[in-house]
């Protein structure tokens, strides 16, 4: 194999380990965010009515009790005491854990 094939063959092959790559983590992301959100409806309580949630596409490094973790970062916005009300929230990217919830 000439030198021109052989670093084509490790342009595709790495594009293609990237694009699975990629694709995990998409597809982790999205389960990981349809977890959070529903424990967050399950913790607000049946007397909220949840309106709409929202996560950041990426995970993002955040600060939680001094330490640098990997995390979802998103909100809710609910009815509550016939109130619209939103919350923010932290959760762990690794178990989905919800780190912080706050009402703004």
């Amino acid at each position: 194999m000439s030198l021109k094939g052989l670093i084509k063959s490790t342009v595709v092959a790495t594009t293609a380990v990237a694009a699975v790559g990629a694709g995990v983590l998409y597809l982790t992301h999205q389960i990981d965010s349809k977890a959070v959100t529903d424990r967050i409806k399950n913790n607000l309580g049946s007397d909220v009515t949840i309106v709409t949630t929202w996560v950041e596409p990426m995970f993002q490094k955040v600060n939680v009790d001094g330490r640098d973790i990997w995390a979802l970062v998103g909100g809710v916005t609910a009815v509550q005491d016939d109130k619209e009300v939103q919350y923010h929230f932290i959760a762990s990217a690794l178990s989905g854990q919800l780190l912080d919830i706050k009402r703004v």
